[in-house]
């Protein structure tokens, strides 16, 4: 019994480490990446006037780092799916090339890629519990669980939303556990507390970080309940076309896959081109959330869907381009865009409530974890929104996605 009380703490212990190295390299790279969009796309633009194409000069020399990048290193970072079918099947995830795999990860981001920061943050976090585990092998074996643990804590501290990283670790298991169940679940708050704490603490001293805007609260009536359903089919169609764009961009940038310099570098071209037209289709997207909150309105209707959409075909196109990185941040302010623009087009609805809908029923057709999704979104939607919201996402979850389009899948948590 003492040998048990006695592993337990050790465990817990090391548990608590984890996550507080966790909190502390999320913030740090979000802190530089931060700063580096800062300096490319608001303090020069302050210092001195430039032309309007100037998002195609630097997201083009962007693309010429990232095809140089890619070039050098071969694709990197893996996409989360990728990294977390490695950690299921027993193999381990290498820790000498962590500074590559954070440097791939944050010269798209801070060049405008439409894409988030999980993927890299994650390829880092597992790569960081490897080496962890290998220092603490003598008082702890079960790596694999532990490595998973790590990236739910991570998926948790990057979305500010610590029953999302739990929920969707959950929803992705299947096959025996080392780890009972219990222990788990508590092993699991360990580190994501520990992890919060240091991220926060960081962040309130020192700036950085992201996280999802929160909407107002809602007022549901007879209207809402009744548009609900084509709600979620609106947004489970979106999810749908998502993966059609990744079969398109697939065709579309086949040609080049030899030549990852010159790839690279259309991909650039083409994201700051259409990032001309519609500049919200840059970056990941939860600045311009908090943005469109408040200004939503006086956007054009077109303008609301056309960027929903061509940030969904941005997305694919950064990836296969060789601007690698995660895709749901952007999924959501996709999501966003749509639903403010059925709002626009049915302006008796309430706003709040078709975001809410046709988002969850976006990301549960991406994610293909409604659970993991209402996780998500219940951070930045009032409580109202959470029954509609399930609806959403459960209608998306499950309606398949055509089997000819799942091979466009780019990275995410599903898979």
């Amino acid at each position: 019994m003492n040998q048990e009380i006695k592993k337990n703490i050790v465990l817990g212990l090391f548990i608590g480490v984890l996550g507080a190295i966790i909190g502390g390299v999320v913030w740090f790279l979000l802190w530089v990446m931060d700063w580096g969009i800062h300096l490319l796309w608001e303090w020069i633009p302050g210092m001195m006037t430039l032309p309007a194409w100037y998002s195609l000069v630097v997201c083009g020399f962007g693309g010429v780092l990232v095809g140089i990048l890619q070039w050098k290193w071969g694709p990197c970072p893996e996409e989360l799916s990728q990294v977390m079918g490695e950690i299921k099947k027993g193999h381990r995830i290498p820790y000498n090339r962590l500074p590559i795999i954070a440097l791939c990860a944050l010269v798209p981001l801070i060049f405008g890629g439409s894409l988030g920061p999980e993927a890299g943050l994650t390829g880092v976090i597992a790569g960081l519990c490897y080496w962890l585990s290998d220092k603490f092998r003598s008082t702890y074996s079960e790596v694999e669980e532990l490595t998973q643990m790590g990236i739910a804590a991570t998926l948790g501290v990057i979305f500010r939303a610590p029953l999302f990283g739990f929920a969707n670790e959950m929803e992705d298991a299947a096959g025996e556990r080392i780890i009972p169940k219990r222990s788990k679940i508590l092993l699991y708050f360990v580190a994501i507390l520990s992890g919060f704490g240091v991220y926060s603490i960081l962040s309130h001293v020192l700036g950085g970080g992201m996280g999802l805007g929160h909407f107002e609260s809602i007022t549901i009536t007879a209207k809402e309940w009744i548009a609900m359903i084509p709600l979620g089919l609106l947004g489970t169609l979106c999810g749908i076309l998502y993966y059609g764009f990744g079969r398109m961009t697939e065709w579309i940038t086949g040609p080049l896959k030899n030549r990852k310099i010159i790839l690279g570098t259309v991909g650039g071209l083409v994201l700051g081109g259409v990032g001309m037209v519609l500049p919200y289709t840059m970056w990941a997207g939860e600045s311009q959330m908090t943005v469109l909150m408040a200004q939503w309105t006086d956007f054009p209707v077109w303008m609301l869907f056309a960027t929903g959409l061509a940030k969904l075909f941005m997305i694919h196109f950064c990836i296969s381009s060789g601007w690698r990185g995660g895709n749901i941040f952007p999924v959501i302010f996709s999501g966003v865009c749509v639903g403010y623009g059925v709002a626009a087009l049915f302006p008796g609805l309430n706003a709040v409530f078709c975001v809410a809908v046709v988002t969850a029923g976006l990301c549960g057709a991406v994610m293909r974890k409604p659970f993991a999704v209402v996780m998500l979104l219940m951070i930045c939607f009032p409580v109202a929104a959470i029954v509609p919201m399930c609806v959403g996402a459960f209608i998306a979850g499950a309606i398949p996605v055509p089997k000819v389009l799942v091979a466009g899948e780019p990275a995410g948590t599903n898979g």
